[in-house]
């Protein structure tokens, strides 16, 4: 009970407090802006030189599984051939499905790996950009709980020209 009058005390004064405020809201989209940013560009594009080839080996891997399944599927073989074929099948898709799964364990790793400095720079940009232009509250667009978005309210372009910026900067 002394807990809830406590939130309630505390709550009141935190309302008074806000209500004569004046309240600056923004949103923004963390994935859009690392996406189109000319960092996000330079990391997707380490990736792609870093996982393009194993990533087009998988595919091949998987597009020869398939044409097996098809072969199978068509009672190409029988007897023993059918059974060896099957079991083959059921290897290789045990190991590809291994292989890929590596494959994008790595992937999320590096991604991670190369997003941190990004991230920061990011949250960075978002603090500066906010305390310059008065803003009291920014949030994500993919936080949960946000059901609408007022038109204006959302900054995502003007971040991304910020992040850019502070890249070209050497930040």
């Amino acid at each position: 009970m002394k807990k809830i009058c406590l939130f309630a005390v505390c709550f009141v004064f935190l309302f008074q407090a806000v209500a004569f405020a004046e309240t600056k809201i923004a949103v923004f989209n963390t994935k859009q802006i690392v996406q189109e940013s000319d960092y996000g560009k330079e990391v997707r594009g380490k990736l792609d030189a870093k996982f393009t080839a194993r990533g087009d080996q998988l595919k091949k891997e998987r597009e020869d599984l398939e044409k097996l399944k098809m072969q199978i599927d068509s009672k190409a073989f029988d007897g023993k051939t059918l059974q060896d074929k099957v079991t083959e099948l059921r290897r290789r898709g045990r190991d590809w499905n291994e292989d890929f799964s590596a494959y994008q364990k790595a992937i999320q790793a590096e991604q991670n790996e190369l997003g941190k400095p990004v991230l920061k720079t990011l949250e960075k940009v978002i603090m500066d950009y906010c305390a310059a232009n008065g803003y009291t509250i920014a949030f994500d667009k993919q936080t949960p709980g946000l059901a609408f978005i007022a038109d204006g309210l959302d900054i995502t372009d003007v971040l991304i020209k910020e992040l850019n910026k502070a890249k070209k900067a050497g930040k």
